[in-house]
């Protein structure tokens, strides 16, 4: 296990993490797991991102490949991970899994997803208890890994990967839920090559919660501060409002654009992030010769005042398909899947057998 700080990103092996800012408590970082350590029956094969509220891991369980989110230690954290687990879980009991939502699975042996029994685990680690969830594995990266390795992507890739993050956003915001947490950090990503486009998964659903809720829920630790709307930097719980997920979007995408985040935030702590953005002092939009529609968009989707925004999320993906289109659909495989193929040699089998039993029972085999 390692402590990792959650604002300075320093890291530590033997759970003694300091650090020599002023602003930043390293001594009660969470503790990540590594690679071999276990979680009851699960097995660690690797932290995949660290985020201020959970750790998302690659694990197995009972031999399979499946993702891993543990919540940090604090009710509030563990909170927002239950409405999390409990949102997946009602969506796919309804018959309704969105494909760029994480697919979520029975936290025990035995157990299955059901309204009558708990969709995440609890156990007890370094005296805490820890509440987790398990969900099917994706084959990507996060977001953040990949504009950090190439900061400008191909712009049809940009355009496609936000109308799939948008539209698993506009989901929750059709069942009344809001995200407010939106980041690179939170979106897993792979690139296709035939055809050539993005894959993306939505791995964090943020608060997760709906109106009624958000007054009792909000809490602001665990939105990253240079991702966050001017309208939640208050104290209090804030507004109600899809245009402040349509803010969360249009800063990934502003910053897709520039190659860079639209407000710095290495080596700088929360408050002077804060500050930044209610004075608008963000990185220059340097798009809008080259592409000056979809530069508008994202200037308008992070405006300071949410009714200049776009007011929901499907607003904001209806205004990018019509730049981009529609996401190319993944081409079906022309070779048959393993069940497909075992179907077939059973039925074969099965005919075999019985062509067998004719021929030797017949009355022309006397």
């Amino acid at each position: 296990m390692k402590q990792v700080c959650l604002l300075c990103e320093r890291t530590k092996l033997d759970a003694n993490l300091y650090c020599q800012e002023t602003f930043c408590p390293a001594e009660m970082s969470p503790t990540v797991l590594d690679y071999g350590e276990w979680v009851g029956d699960i097995e660690i094969v690797k932290p995949i991102i660290v985020l201020r509220s959970a750790v998302l891991y690659k694990a197995t369980h009972q031999n399979k490949t499946v993702f891993l989110k543990v919540a940090h230690p604090g009710e509030e954290n563990k909170e927002r991970l239950k409405r999390e687990a409990e949102f997946l879980r009602d969506m796919q009991l309804g018959n309704a899994q969105h494909r760029y939502l994480p697919k979520l699975l029975p936290p025990y042996v035995n157990t299955t997803l059901s309204k009558d029994e708990q969709p995440y685990g609890r156990i007890v680690l370094q005296g805490h208890l820890l509440y987790f969830y398990l969900f099917e594995a994706f084959d990507g990266e996060p977001l953040r890994d990949v504009i950090t390795q190439n900061p400008q992507l191909w712009i049809f890739h940009v355009g496609w990967l936000m109308i799939s993050v948008s539209s698993a956003v506009a989901y929750m915001q059709s069942k009344g839920s809001f995200h407010y947490a939106i980041s690179p950090e939170t979106v897993l990503v792979r690139f296709d090559d035939d055809p050539s486009a993005p894959r993306v998964l939505l791995m964090d659903l943020g608060i997760a919660c709906t109106k009624d809720e958000l007054r009792d829920s909000w809490y602001r630790f665990f939105v990253l501060p240079a991702y966050t709307a001017p309208e939640l930097i208050g104290k209090g719980a804030p507004p109600a409002s899809y245009a402040t997920d349509v803010y969360g979007l249009g800063l990934v995408l502003y910053e897709l654009l520039v190659g860079e985040p639209a407000y710095t935030f290495k080596l700088s702590n929360d408050a002077d992030v804060y500050n930044a953005i209610m004075r608008m002092n963000r990185t220059r939009m340097n798009r809008s010769e080259d592409l000056p529609q979809v530069a508008q968009i994202a200037v308008r989707a992070v405006s300071q005042e949410p009714g200049r925004r776009f007011q929901n999320a499907i607003e904001f993906v209806q205004e990018l398909e019509g730049y981009f289109g529609k996401v190319p659909a993944i081409k079906k495989s022309r070779i048959p899947s393993l069940n497909t193929i075992l179907r077939t040699v059973a039925i074969l089998l099965g005919l075999g057998f019985i062509i067998a039993l004719i021929i030797t029972f017949a009355p022309w085999a006397a």
